[in-house]
């Protein structure tokens, strides 16, 4: 039954059949195999989506995002951070990073973030004196790195086919997307050093006041999505449909940016997006269950496991059992990010959650790390994979949005990788990053 499966699923993928249609397809077929009616199964699926608690937040985030997008959301918070930070060395391409994560904070996805944040600020940096390939570049990963502050759509993503607390994993991804963040900062303050790009004039308080005042409903929106859940006030899911309506408020009477006509046309987009991720989602459940009929998961995690632990036979006679399991848990961390990365170059973090999720659970168990490190350990690599050559997806959006070619932005993205490996690194081997705000969390609730 596995072997039809994965070489059903190989061929199609090879053949450029879409991922979601390579696991439905392979997934009948391994189920007719076995005699079970693929159909009934397929439904019991979509079935049971639909009354899945937490992923009604999947598309109030996505109406959420889009509102907030049309309503105007990025200029605005652009213009703040300009205000804040402007001035500074790297200024400008700090703004690009800050808003990113700003406007990551409400639209949770990284094209999203890409698209609207670069469409501002690589003209803005390009006039300043950058490079017009280094603004692009920065602007992809900012964005990437901008979608892990919460509501992160590929942090949802993993809590629903893992089926982990999303308000834990929202929580665990905060600290990370802020120390990727300040990485690229870094980067972009060398870089505007080595380069001798002018330095923007300081903003008076009146000019920064007046940023503020506009932005402050924007800011407003992040506190409530945050400081709800942090709070206990409501659940991710409650915290999606809030912000739905005052997306929808701020649009239409404070910034009136948004027109009532405009609304069918926002409801229609946000609807299809969230169509084909509840469509994926049905797909990547379905796929799962059938690995799981063939124990799958439980025997690869143990190949994983097993393997890495040959490789350290070798010197088991010298080590203590403590030693011994200590390095065997970072071998096998090793090479658990280096696969992800791997796997992050060549897929879409959101198709490849769907694959590697259900396979890597067992390991995470096996190793005794906790739930939420794990889930931001396996997003965090595959995020990095949005920028990472030779497919990054978000490198094309940033590409048609900067009118670069790849190849021009491939040294500076390069560049930001350093620090995102460091960063990654430390996530991996320092849960404290990944467990302070979700523990926090946990004690107020109790």
């Amino acid at each position: 039954m596995t072997v039809i499966l994965f070489l059903t699923f190989f061929v199609l993928l090879l053949l450029g059949v879409p991922v979601v249609f390579c696991m439905i397809i392979s997934s009948l077929a391994a189920l007719l195999y076995l005699g079970v009616d693929p159909v009934m199964v397929g439904l019991e699926m979509s079935r049971s989506m639909t009354s899945f608690y937490p992923f009604i937040a999947v598309p109030f985030f996505i109406l959420a995002g889009d509102l907030m997008n049309k309503g105007g959301l990025s200029q605005k918070i652009t213009d703040l951070c300009c205000a804040l930070v402007g001035h500074r060395r790297g200024g400008m391409a700090m703004v690009t990073t800050l808003s990113c994560q700003m406007f990551g904070a409400v639209s949770g996805a990284s094209s999203a973030t890409c698209a609207a944040i670069g469409g501002v600020m690589i003209p803005a940096m390009t006039k300043q004196g950058y490079q017009r390939s280094f603004a692009t570049a920065l602007s992809a990963c900012s964005g990437t790195t901008g979608a892990l502050i919460p509501p992160s759509m590929v942090l949802l993503l993993y809590g629903v086919i893992a089926n982990v607390s999303i308000e834990k994993l929202f929580l665990g991804g905060v600290i990370p997307g802020i120390l990727f963040g300040l990485g690229l900062m870094i980067v972009s303050y060398l870089y505007a050093g080595r380069q001798k790009v002018p330095i923007a004039p300081k903003a008076n308080f009146m000019e920064l006041l007046k940023s503020a005042r506009k932005a402050i409903f924007a800011v407003i929106l992040i506190l409530i999505i945050f400081g709800g859940i942090m709070g206990g006030i409501f659940t991710a899911t409650e915290a999606a449909a809030v912000s739905v309506v005052y997306a929808l408020l701020v649009g239409l009477f404070i910034y009136r940016k948004l027109k009532l006509r405009d609304l069918a046309a926002i409801f229609v987009t946000a609807g299809k997006t969230a169509t084909v991720l509840s469509f994926l989602l049905c797909a990547a459940l379905l796929f799962q269950w059938v690995l799981t009929l063939g124990y799958l998961p439980q025997i690869l995690a143990k190949g994983l496991l097993g393997g890495c632990e040959r490789m350290l036979e070798p010197f088991r006679a010298g080590l203590s059992p403590g030693t011994f399991f200590v390095l065997h848990k970072v071998l096998v961390l090793i090479v658990l990010n280096i696969s992800l990365l791997i796997v992050g170059m060549f897929l879409d973090a959101g198709a490849a959650l769907l694959i590697v999720t259900p396979v890597l659970m067992p390991v995470g168990a096996a190793l005794g790390i906790d739930e939420v490190h794990f889930g931001v350990i396996v997003v965090t690599n595959l995020i990095i994979g949005l920028v990472t050559p030779p497919v990054g997806t978000t490198l094309f959006v940033a590409s048609g949005v900067g009118r670069v070619r790849m190849a021009e932005m491939i040294p500076h993205v390069l560049k930001f990788l350093i620090p995102m490996f460091i960063v990654q690194i430390l996530v991996t081997f320092v849960p404290w990053t990944t467990t302070a705000l979700p523990g926090l969390y946990q004690w107020i609730k109790t």
